[in-house]
């Protein structure tokens, strides 16, 4: 399973795929029962990312599936996943959702579908996402933080992007929190 599985989420996240490869790649996954896979594993990553991209990008894939696939897929939907990255705070997370919680945004941490959520309000579906400095692999169809923010968006939530580089030429309280509500408008 985990090899049909990395190759269906490769064709997938790269648009190159087609709904037969992918029915045929989900039909192998089946096979295999979903009790055994643990809860933060990288293979219920992969699926849950699947899903999604079948349910939000794909749909024309999402509507060739056959039934039994559909249900697969909606109980990989209904899964818990705990990314272990959403306990880890990076020095924009911490200084973000400390400044956010003392002007009393509640700054929570939650999972939504595969993507952790470091700092937002799951009432108000507001996820404030703390962009650190990082280069990504050359050739991918799009930067994985523009495809979560497509996905967030798609499901109703406000996504609101804060680059690590900004953040710091907020000297002060003031200028962060004029920087802050101008995002909020």
């Amino acid at each position: 399973m985990p090899a049909a599985v990395r190759l269906c989420h490769t064709m997938l996240a790269t648009g190159l795929s087609s709904p037969g490869a992918v029915l045929v790649l989900l039909r192998a996954a089946t096979r295999e029962e979903l009790m055994h896979v643990a809860d933060d594993s990288t293979e219920l990553r992969l699926l849950k990312t699947i899903e999604m991209l079948i349910r939000l990008d794909f749909l024309h894939t999402q509507e060739q599936m056959p039934p039994d696939v559909n249900e697969y897929l909606s109980v990989i939907r209904s899964l818990r996943y705990y990314d272990r990255e959403l306990r880890r705070e990076t020095p924009l997370s911490y200084q973000m959702a400390f400044f956010l919680r003392k002007h009393g945004f509640p700054a929570k941490r939650m999972m939504l579908g595969p993507y952790p959520l470091k700092v937002c309000d799951p009432e108000e579906r507001i996820n404030f996402e703390p962009v650190e400095e990082r280069s990504f692999r050359a050739g991918l169809v799009e930067e994985p933080t523009a495809r979560k923010r497509r996905h967030l968006e798609a499901v109703g939530w406000r996504s609101i992007e804060v680059r690590a580089d900004q953040w710091k030429e907020l000297e002060s309280y003031d200028t962060k929190a004029a920087f802050i509500r101008q995002m909020l408008k």
